[in-house]
């Protein structure tokens, strides 16, 4: 799976970059959105993990523009809950709050992310369907 990283938490990235190359996940760090929305068109990856203080309206719908989108896993740090909620109203499938302890905790959130992109883009295409 390729998935793009794109936050500024060097921690964080030290923790989940590591873990998904040891499973043979292809990853690729970003830290400026400007560059992020360049490499997502180009590298379409299977999921994001956009930490919430970076997804400009610019980046965002970049994302959801790709043909079979990425799933969208949000990132933000605990004690910025509401502005992490603010984002996750507008896009994301699935939100991780930071720090995390466990390795399993990512994987989850990852798992989810998948999940409930696939239901949103199965909805989407049923609604098309029936409207077509």
């Amino acid at each position: 799976m390729k998935v793009l990283i794109i936050d500024a938490d060097w921690r964080f990235v030290a923790q989940v970059t590591p873990y998904l190359e040891d499973r043979a996940h292809l990853v690729v760090h970003q830290t400026c959105p400007a560059a992020a929305a360049k490499q997502v068109q180009k590298w379409k990856p299977d999921l994001v993990v956009l930490a919430a203080e970076l997804a400009s309206s610019d980046l965002v719908q970049k994302i959801y523009n790709i043909p079979d989108r990425p799933a969208v896993l949000l990132t933000e740090n605990m004690d910025r809950y509401a502005q992490a909620w603010r984002v996750w109203q507008t896009c994301g499938d699935e939100l991780l709050m930071k720090p995390i302890f466990k390795h399993s905790e990512f994987h989850e959130a990852m798992i989810q992310a998948q999940m409930n992109a696939t239901a949103s883009a199965t909805a989407t295409e049923h609604t098309h369907r029936k409207a077509g």
